[in-house]
């Protein structure tokens, strides 16, 4: 409360009413008594001294007790108790002073003990009061640290995560670049530098979606298409770049191409090197078991295989080679895949091909350009 006793606004207008409150609580010793005549007197007092309880006329000269009851209470932040003392003892008096602010009443004549009583026990309310609220804006304090705290910490985990973001992206756009330019140093030596992987990686993102795979999936074959041929980094000029029919140990070079390719990515640990590496491996097999390097048929070739093996051939159809410098029509070429539905291609994959085919067309004119 800032003082050692408790001080008590008395508000009466006949002085020896008023001496003889002040005197009863000074002989205990615990309270100091602040005296006032008259309702503006004790209400400019209210407004410079702290109060801790007011003992209150009813009848005051100038403004009614109940009315000055109402004025304190709304003037007054935190709690303050007002006893009304009075010779009033109606029942309509009393719920017109709990209707004014009145925390309790004392009649007239005045008795000591109960004077005291009383003003003993609102002064403890007053004081558990004044600890709540020390607790309520204590806590107002603490939520607003702990707010402006939050918001900073917000602020600086929001900055971070744009920083990973930022960097996961700058991560992710050197691995793919790496993973495109791995694949065009494969066909680096082809008159058609670049160029295939970049179709290769559409035709069998077309295929891929065509044929029911998610989304999620289909990127991860778009993005493991430009390395299906990076074996060739392994062959020889000689037989790579020949423009002639090749000889059977020439042939046997070029198909070594598959299981360089599987060698280069060996061991892959996420699911992208994984399907990078069944296409090396696996896009020369045919569906009867025919193909290369392992002769396995149907389901056992691995579905990224099956699907890069029809866009590999669809784009070598329809491009020029060394060997063959004008490509055949995609009308010749989309024949010639169907037709092998069941024996050199997955008919799945074939029925795939058949209805992406519109935009097989339209990539392959694109991607050319």
């Amino acid at each position: 409360m800032g003082h050692d006793r408790s001080r008590i606004l008395i508000i009466e207008d006949d002085s020896a009413t008023r001496e003889l409150l002040g005197e009863y609580l000074e002989t205990e010793g615990e309270f100091e008594i602040l005296p006032a005549q008259d309702a503006w007197t004790g209400f400019h007092i209210l407004g410079k001294e702290d109060v801790d309880l007011v003992l209150l006329d009813v009848m005051l000269p100038d403004e009614s007790g109940f009315s000055l009851c109402t004025r304190i209470k709304s003037a007054k932040s935190g709690f303050l108790p007002i006893i009304l003392v009075t010779a009033l003892n109606s029942v309509s008096d009393r719920v017109k002073g709990l209707e004014a602010g009145a925390d309790d009443f004392i009649s007239k004549p005045i008795c000591r003990q109960e004077l005291v009583a009383r003003a003993r026990s609102h002064l403890r309310t007053k004081r558990m009061m004044d600890r709540v609220e020390e607790y309520r804006l204590e806590l107002s304090r603490f939520n607003q640290r702990l707010k402006e705290e939050v918001h900073q910490r917000t602020v600086q985990l929001s900055t971070a995560l744009a920083e990973l973001k930022r960097a996961k992206e700058e991560v992710e756009m050197t691995r793919l670049e790496i993973v495109e330019r791995l694949g065009i140093a494969a066909e680096y030596r082809d008159l058609d530098t670049g160029m295939h992987v970049r179709r290769m990686a559409t035709f069998v993102a077309e295929l891929a979606r065509a044929y029911g795979l998610p989304p999620e999936t289909v990127e991860l074959y778009r993005l493991a298409a430009p390395m299906h041929d990076i074996g060739k980094m392994g062959v020889k000029d000689h037989v790579l770049l020949k423009p002639t029919q090749l000889e059977e140990g020439e042939v046997e070079l070029i198909r070594e191409h598959t299981l360089i390719g599987a060698r280069i990515l060996a061991n892959p640990r996420t699911e992208l090197m994984v399907i990078a590496q069944q296409m090396a491996r696996g896009h020369h097999e045919r569906w009867d078991g025919s193909g290369y390097p392992d002769g396995i048929k149907g389901e056992e070739i691995p579905l990224p295989a099956r699907i890069c093996a029809v866009a590999d051939v669809f784009d070598a159809l329809t491009s020029g080679r060394v060997y063959r410098p004008v490509g055949m029509s995609v009308q010749e070429t989309a024949e010639d895949i169907l037709a092998g539905a069941g024996t050199r291609f997955d008919p799945r994959v074939v029925e795939a091909f058949r209805g992406a085919r519109g935009r097989l067309e339209a990539a392959l004119q694109e991607v050319s350009i």
